[in-house]
């Protein structure tokens, strides 16, 4: 999108954004998740927002209807608008990270900026957007001696030769200094990471690793100064990105039901034998590798109630209903 530039102001009073002017420099609008990237004082911001993040919060409505109405608008004036609506929360964070800035910059300073990566999130019980950022002071973390670090200037991201989606997206993969490839889960959920980071200790320490079919944790992502947590680093399961989600009511899914069903049966056996709860129990985290195998991945918590009822939630018996729900009723079922 062409790049847009709005100077901050205020209704009332002292503006504590004047002469502080910022630029859309690109942007992507669907209903499910944006994202904008802006630029203010040689230093990029990366904001993203995501519908499910505030859909039962003060904003749900507002941002569908600009959403709608930006996809439909031929001339940008509503996509502008929707624009200016992300970054508006957006802005003291602006001031507060680049005060610093000095007023020469070099060509270098401009191209290659600091990039501050902010998520909005919608608070239900009071009319406020803030912005946070996608990851976690490592103080706010327990030590995790045993799990190494990697440091995030060791990682390159997936390239595309023909898409530069990736520079703008938070990357899935990782490729490490051998050339190995690992799956990325950013730290963007404190809750979630520390219940991630215990089942895979504990899944370690009950000799499990070898025995189910769950990609092991390899390491944490850090900045090089090791202050912030980005995310983990996990196996990368040999498959085409599919979960059983792309599989519903196809050949395979009758082919390999009988196989599938086994294999997470077995690997949720393992896990309740030692103590151990899957708890997100859904289609999205059952992923098919290039052998047609079926495995199990996402410890981070949650769940999904067509297929674990709330108060069945992080249980062995949520898990067996959840397991039930997918290979008994769902993935055969008709589509209308």
């Amino acid at each position: 999108m062409p790049a847009s530039t709005s100077q901050a102001s205020s209704s009332a009073g002292i503006d504590p954004f004047q002469n502080m002017s910022h630029t859309v420099i690109d942007s992507h609008i669907e209903l499910d998740s944006s994202w904008v990237t802006v630029m203010c004082r040689a230093t990029r911001f990366h904001i993203t927002v995501s519908h499910k993040d505030i859909r039962r919060s003060h904003f749900d409505t507002e941002y569908s209807e600009m959403v709608a109405k930006a996809m439909d608008d031929d001339d940008e004036e509503d996509h502008d608008v929707l624009c200016e609506w992300i970054v508006d929360p957006c802005l003291p964070y602006f001031r507060e990270n680049t005060s610093n800035v000095p007023k020469e910059i070099t060509f270098k300073d401009f191209y290659y900026p600091p990039t501050h990566h902010l998520q909005l999130l919608g608070t239900r019980d009071r009319g406020t957007m803030n912005a946070f950022r996608l990851m976690i002071p490592s103080r706010d973390l327990p030590p995790f001696s045993e799990i190494p670090r990697s440091k995030a200037s060791d990682l390159r991201i997936v390239s595309d030769t023909q898409w530069d989606d990736y520079m703008s997206e938070i990357p899935q993969k990782a490729i490490l200094s051998d050339g190995t490839s690992r799956f990325f889960k950013p730290a963007d959920d404190k809750k979630q990471l520390l219940r991630e980071v215990d089942m895979h200790m504990r899944i370690r320490h009950a000799g499990l690793q070898d025995k189910i079919k769950v990609a092991n944790l390899h390491s944490i992502v850090v900045s090089d100064d090791a202050k912030m947590t980005i995310g983990l680093l996990l196996d990368l399961i040999p498959s085409t990105g599919d979960s059983l989600y792309s599989h519903k009511n196809s050949a395979l899914a009758s082919e390999y039901h009988a196989r599938w069903k086994q294999q997470i049966t077995a690997t949720v056996k393992h896990l309740h034998s030692h103590g151990l709860i899957w708890g997100d129990v859904h289609p999205g985290n059952v992923v098919i590798d290039t052998s047609f195998n079926a495995w199990v991945v996402d410890f981070g918590g949650g769940s999904i109630v067509e297929f674990v009822p709330r108060k069945k939630a992080g249980t062995k018996a949520g898990d067996w209903h959840g397991v039930r729900k997918i290979f008994d009723e769902w993935l055969l079922e008709k589509e209308n």
